[in-house]
């Protein structure tokens, strides 16, 4: 039995078993992942682990979240200079590609996001990199193998569409040397549209992708069972810090 207490809501919980992505806090359904961002915020800012409504108010601090949740997105808001977007509703910012500008972001937090942007997905993890202010930082995760290399399920998406049949969604694709492409037995995180999968990584396609971005250190999530943080040992968030020196 787990004893800990959710660094999110604040209430004291038990569980028989942690999980990534199963909730485990009876009072806001937090799950591992939720609890590990805050956790990981909080050190990666102030060296230490907070709960989130302790954090402190600093509003020097600029962030930005991929679509964070409400319960962690909402107090964010009122401690920095933070703005939670989305992909398919206002406030809307599409990571493959960004509004142009400067580095403005001490943080971005983006949790189970690229899986699903379009390829080729390292100009995602570029644009993440871009974001960020020398010393910056990026709360990341997303699924991935630990063997292997990463699968992309359709890797010459070009021109394409999803198309809703009696029998289920299909998704067809013009290729850009004008090939049709036709696919079904899709698999949706959550839902039909912007969850839709489109790769699985591999481990050490990950870090071949973020370093190729640029980012001077690369960190796995480490447990912390106060707070009910325990990892498997498969698809760990990471840390990704850029370099203190512009590049």
């Amino acid at each position: 039995m787990y004893r800990f207490t959710c660094n999110i809501c604040g209430s004291a919980c038990s569980a028989e078993t942690l999980d990534r992505e199963v909730p485990s806090c009876k009072k806001c359904g937090s799950s591992v992942r939720l609890r590990w961002i805050v956790h990981a915020l909080s050190v990666s800012l102030f060296g230490e682990s907070m709960p989130l409504k302790a954090l402190p108010t600093r509003k020097r601090i600029h962030g930005l979240g991929l679509s964070d949740p409400k319960s962690i997105g909402d107090v964010l808001t009122t401690r920095f200079a933070y703005k939670n977007t989305c992909y398919h509703r206002e406030p809307h910012f599409d990571i493959a590609s960004p509004p142009k500008g400067p580095a403005d972001y001490d943080f971005v937090i983006a949790s189970e996001v690229f899986e699903h942007v379009r390829p080729p997905v390292q100009t995602a993890f570029d644009n993440l990199a871009r974001l960020l202010k020398p010393n910056g930082f990026a709360i990341f995760s997303s699924p991935w193998e630990s063997e292997g290399e990463t699968i992309e399920h359709f890797p010459r998406l070009n021109d394409s569409e999803l198309v809703r049949l009696k029998s289920g969604y299909v998704l067809l694709n013009r290729t850009a040397d004008g090939e049709l492409e036709t696919f079904d037995d899709l698999n949706f995180h959550g839902g039909p549209g912007s969850t839709l999968e489109m790769r699985v990584f591999s481990k050490d396609g990950l870090l071949e992708n973020c370093r190729a971005a640029g980012f001077a250190e690369i960190a796995f999530a480490e447990d912390y069972p106060a707070y009910g943080v325990v990892w498997e040992p498969w698809s760990r968030g990471l840390i990704l810090r850029r370099s203190a020196m512009p590049r």
